[in-house]
């Protein structure tokens, strides 16, 4: 079982006998479940307080509590094969550890998740149980419990959105994308985390965040108020590893405005500056739900600065016109540029 094989693993990398190919094995089994890598954290957090003298007695006891609430059908598939005993290596916390994490992935269980996808056209406002209040951007997707439990408050979002996070200093808030978990007490700030997209970001907008690569769980960055967070989508081919995160300031659309150009979708505003055509386009495909499609490459370098509000995809496009030249013919739900 992949429970299993996740405690053997974790532990040989805590012990310091993890072999490369087991830890590429564990990186991969992290980043395809975001419950593996909430008990890694727990886990390695309590590894390193059972080396300093942490309060073993109370661990013990916390576990025999988490033990006495586990059910027949969870603890058997939990135990390795008598025959094999593979955990005689592994002395003193190490031992301990492999108990507490099966306890721990038990209690881990993710509760059924209510589902909220906006398709292209469309931007929607969700309020969560604890009040925090989340503006889904279009062709965006967000999943989140009816209730948070276990004094945790994570959702996993797929695209953008605006997070107003409800301040409870027990409670951390925690959005999980493809490329980034970022971990909040109260604040607001914004994410945008498409796949098709060249980057990934976080855009903080008040209070303060911490941000940690999925494939680097270890490595976290803490942002300031109006400092965004831009990681690649696409690794380098070259040495496979991915590549480093720049923090650089918010986009203003212009020196003597308060308008951010990352948070303006919120208030029904498509911002862009010197923003080159084909990324504008894959904005406003997902604005206008339209496919648009370039005949001449060169076009596609083009660079556009501006605000679309209330604007129809024909106007919008008329306005462009102006600025550079280039024609358009629409065909149904498509939009061919020449």
């Amino acid at each position: 079982m992949q429970t299993d094989r996740f405690i053997w693993l974790l532990t040989r990398q805590l012990s310091g006998e993890i072999s490369a190919e087991e830890q590429k094995e564990l990186e991969t089994m992290l980043l395809a479940n975001p419950s593996l890598r909430r008990a890694r954290e727990a886990l390695v957090q309590y590894w390193h307080n059972s080396h300093k003298g942490g309060d073993e007695k109370g661990t013990r006891n916390a576990f025999n509590k988490l033990v006495s609430r586990m059910d027949d059908t969870v603890w058997p598939a939990i135990k390795p094969p008598a025959t094999r005993r593979w955990w005689i290596p592994l002395l003193g916390a190490a031992a301990v550890l492999v108990l507490c994490a099966a306890a721990l992935l038990w209690l881990l269980k993710e509760p059924a998740l209510t589902s909220e996808y906006n398709t292209r056209g469309t931007r929607s406002l969700i309020k969560l149980a604890d009040g925090t209040t989340v503006w889904l951007n279009a062709d965006s997707e967000l999943k989140y419990p009816a209730r948070f439990k276990n004094g945790l408050r994570e959702v996993y979002l797929k695209g953008e959105a605006y997070f107003d996070v409800a301040k409870d200093a027990e409670s951390p808030f925690i959005v999980h994308t493809d490329k980034m978990d970022i971990n909040v007490l109260g604040t607001s700030f914004n994410v945008r985390s498409y796949p098709d997209d060249s980057t990934s970001e976080a855009t903080l907008i008040s209070g303060v965040v911490e941000v940690a690569l999925v494939k680097v769980p270890g490595k976290k960055f803490r942002l300031k108020p109006a400092e965004k967070f831009i990681i690649a989508n696409q690794q380098d081919s070259v040495s496979e590893r991915p590549e480093e995160p720049v923090i650089s300031g918010a986009t203003y659309f212009a020196k003597e405005d308060s308008v951010i150009v990352e948070t303006a979708w919120v208030d029904n505003k498509l911002i862009f500056s010197d923003e080159s055509f084909a990324n504008l386009a894959t904005r406003m495909e997902r604005w206008y739900n339209v496919t648009i499609q370039f005949e001449n490459t060169s076009i596609q370098q083009l660079r556009f600065t501006g605000l679309f509000k209330k604007e129809t995809l024909i106007q919008a496009l008329e306005a462009l016109q102006l600025t550079e030249g280039f024609n358009y013919k629409i065909i149904e739900d498509r939009v061919i540029i020449y």
